[in-house]
This record gives structure tokens, sequence and C-alpha cells, in this order.
């Protein structure tokens, strides 16, 4: 394979993995929904509970903690651990790294080879970097998943012993 082949190769195969980071922040926004919707939900039902049981509240240290850490793991997934390379001609750290006047002599200076190399880096890191975030998401839907039984628990211990007109009209 010559060089121009493996560049190709490696763009092909850093735009496939810049695909993959782009599923996994896909993710974000709706896990993030549930979450904080069932988050506030369980708040609001045991607000409105003069005297949660025991069991009650186990159902809601569960569910709260399950919640919280999958909103842990989003922040995790939306925010990507990043090794800088000052040196790299296609990395936005690189290339911010180096100023206007240093990227634009590195761009007109970069030879083949270099740019395999600095691609080759690239992929690796991207790898990493859907990796984590890809570990992160799994995380954060078992945790969800963990949480929507005693979620569901939990709504029904509380709608229960409270009316539900009276939870609706605030009383």
């Amino acid at each position: 394979m010559n060089i121009n082949d493996k560049i190709r190769f490696m763009e092909n195969n850093l735009a496939r993995q810049l695909d993959w980071i782009r599923a996994a922040d896909s993710k974000i926004a709706p896990v993030i929904f549930i979450t904080t919707s069932m988050l506030g939900a369980s708040v609001a039902f045991l607000s409105k509970t003069s005297d949660p049981s025991g069991f009650t509240l186990a159902l809601a240290a569960i569910c709260i903690g399950a919640l919280i850490y999958t909103l842990s793991c989003m922040v995790m997934v939306n925010f990507p651990r990043i090794t800088r390379y000052d040196e790299s001609a296609i990395f936005f750290e690189g290339i911010k790294f180096s100023g206007f006047a240093g990227f634009e002599k590195k761009a007109g200076e970069i030879t083949e080879e270099a740019y395999f190399r600095d691609l080759t880096r690239m992929c690796y890191n991207n790898a990493i970097i859907a990796s984590a975030k890809f570990s992160y998401v799994k995380r954060a839907m078992i945790s969800l998943f963990i949480a929507i039984l005693p979620w569901m628990l939990l709504v029904y211990n509380v709608f229960h012993y409270v009316k539900i007109d009276a939870f609706l009209q605030g009383k």
C-alpha cells in the first residue's frame, strides 16, 4: 500500500470514528431528558408524602441514586478528556496552540508522511474518545434501566397513600 492509499484509509477510518462519537453524543439529550424528568417527578412525589415509610425512602434512595449516577455518566459523555497534541495539523487543540501563523506555516510544510502520522494519532485518540463515550453511555443506560423499577414502585407507593386528585391540586 502506498502512502496515498494509507492516507485515504486513515481519513476514512477517522471519518468512521467521528461518526461513532456523534452517535454517542446523540444519546445525551434523550437520556438527560428522561433522567431529569424521573428525578424531578421523584422529588415531587416525595414532597407530597407527609410521613414516608422506610420502604418509600429506600425506593427513593435507590431510584434517585441511580438517576444521579446516570446524569454523572452523561456528563462524562458530554465532556471527554482529550490529550492535547500541540504539534498536530489536524487536531483543533494543535491548530489553536500553533496560532494562525504557525498553523499556516505547518500546513504549508507538511509532508505526506507527517500527515499520515498525524492522521494515525487522530484515529487512535478518537478511538479512545469513542470508547470512553460508549462506555459511559452504556453505564448510563444500565443505571437508567435499574432506576425504572424502583421509580415505578415509588410512584405506586406514594399514590397508594396520597389521593391523586389531592396531589394534582397541590393539597
